[in-house]
Order: structure tokens, then C-alpha cells, then sequence
């Protein structure tokens, strides 16, 4: 098997993959120092969610619950539903240290039904779907979830339209951390959501630039895969194999590029 493969599989495996790479993760998971990106972007995902005060929010794949607790002081109450137990614990406490008595978290899988059909104004979901088997079924509770004219808000990493940097885009998010799956083609997220009848409102793409070293760091990537990563680069910079990535040799380092899509759409 390839690695692009690998990625685009969903062996019986990957819940456990994607549980253990976020346990280890939980505690690098805000810090400023390695994840800086995670945390950028947060005004974009709240301003196309547009919050008002009486709004109830789902957060799916929330994670620590981030971009739930940056909606929370905006509305009535945010659920938060992610399916790593210490992933969960580090929302609940950083939710109770910013006195946020509004969000609620829960574990279970993104795709459960753990809210009422109908019942959720704004449903939002970040940096998740290139770690899931099924990106459909996940948008697909999201859409099931919100009340006719309920909002959504997906926010992803976005692959080449061409299909073999696409590929390569993956294996390295792989070598980095082998709970990334697959990350949606630019433009795909609002075709799935076409796809599954909710009506697309925007969809804007950022780039991110960011230094290499922290981003292996964060995620606690082993030696030899990160080797990997670093050599994919390398390659690159010298005339090789395009990454997709864009890497570039600064003073401090390699610094590398990733493309960010943030796609509204509302539920008729």
C-alpha cells in the first residue's frame, strides 16, 4: 500500500489511531509557542457563523472545544461533541477558567445524534474532516441538526485540484500525523453540501504560512517520520518533487504554506 493510499483508506483501525494521536496531542494541542495556526483564523470561523444572543451552536470534532468557546460569550449555549476523552477534560477546564457557563461538552462520535434534529441555530466544524472516514456523514449531522435557516460553518485544510500534489499533500500530513485521512479538494466541502441540500452562502480560502519544526513538534511526530517530512521539503527546495506546500528556506528554518477553506451555507 502507498502512502496516498493509506490516507485514502479508513481501515477498522483509524478511531483508535485518531484517538491515541489526540491524547497525545492534547496537552500541545493550544500551546501558542507550537500550534500558533490553530488559533489563527478563530475571528474569520466567528464572523461567517454570524452569532446572535439567542443562538444555540454545535461544535462537531470539537477537540478542546475552541472555536466553541470563542462563540460562547456571542450566544444562549454551545455544545461541544468530540471523541477523545483527554481532548474533552482540556475543554472542560479551560471552559471553567474563562468562566464560561454556557458551553456544554460531550463525548461521543461527530456523527451521533447526541442533539435533537432541528434543534441547533449554528453548527460549526474545524480542522476535522481530513481525519474522518466519512466527511459526508459528518456534514450530514451537522445538517441534520440545525433548524430550517440554521447556519454552517466548515473550516478545513484544502488540497490541490491537482490530483498527484494532492496526494503528495497527504502522504506528508500522514507522515506527520497518521490520523489525517484525506484533505477535501478545494471546493469540495460546498459540493458536498450541495450535494446533501443545504444551500452554500461563500466560500473563501486563506494561506497560512508557518515554520516547519513547531508544526512536527506539536504533534509529537517520531523522528523517523518527521525525517520524512523534512526530506519531502528538502526535495523540493532543491529542484525536486513539488510538495504543494510551497517550502521556503528562511534564517530560522523551513517555513512551508498551507491552504485553509472556509465554507458557509445555511439549511433551507
Amino acid at each position: 500500500m502507498t502512502d496516498h493510499e493509506h490516507t485514502r483508506g479508513a481501515g477498522g483501525d483509524h478511531a483508535a489511531r485518531l484517538r491515541a494521536s489526540f491524547t497525545a496531542q492534547a496537552a500541545t494541542f493550544e500551546e501558542p509557542s507550537l500550534n500558533a495556526a490553530f488559533t489563527a483564523g478563530l475571528a474569520w470561523l466567528v464572523e461567517a457563523a454570524a452569532p446572535e444572543p439567542s443562538d444555540r451552536c454545535l461544535d462537531l470534532a470539537a477537540g478542546t472545544g475552541l472555536v466553541g468557546r470563542a462563540l460562547a460569550p456571542h450566544v444562549a449555549h454551545v455544545t461541544c461533541i468530540d471523541t477523545t476523552p483527554a481532548m474533552v477534560e482540556r475543554g472542560r477546564a479551560a471552559a471553567a477558567t474563562a468562566g464560561l457557563t454556557n458551553v456544554e461538552f460531550v463525548l461521543a462520535d461527530a456523527v451521533d445524534a447526541t442533539v435533537p434534529a432541528g434543534s441547533i441555530d449554528v453548527a460549526v466544524t474545524r480542522f476535522s474532516l481530513h481525519h474522518v472516514p466519512d466527511p459526508r456523514g459528518l456534514l450530514r449531522a451537522m445538517l441534520a441538526a440545525c433548524r430550517p435557516g440554521g447556519r454552517l460553518v466548515v473550516h478545513d485544510l484544502a488540497s490541490s485540484a491537482d490530483p498527484a500534489i494532492a496526494a503528495r499533500q497527504d502522504a506528508i500530513e500522514t507522515w506527520r500525523d497518521d490520523s489525517h485521512l484525506r484533505a477535501p479538494v478545494l471546493g469540495e466541502v460546498a459540493e458536498l453540501l450541495r450535494g446533501l441540500g443545504a444551500a452554500v452562502d461563500r466560500t473563501d480560502q486563506r494561506s497560512y504560512t508557518r515554520p516547519l519544526e513547531p508544526w512536527l513538534a506539536q504533534s509529537l511526530t517520531s523522528s523517523e517520520r518527521a525525517d520524512r517530512v523534512r526530506s519531502a521539503f528538502a526535495e523540493e527546495l532543491a529542484g525536486g518533487v513539488p510538495t504543494g506546500f510551497g517550502p521556503e528556506q528562511r534564517d530560522d528554518g523551513v517555513w512551508f504554506t498551507q491552504t485553509w477553506e472556509l465554507t458557509a451555507a445555511h439549511r433551507p
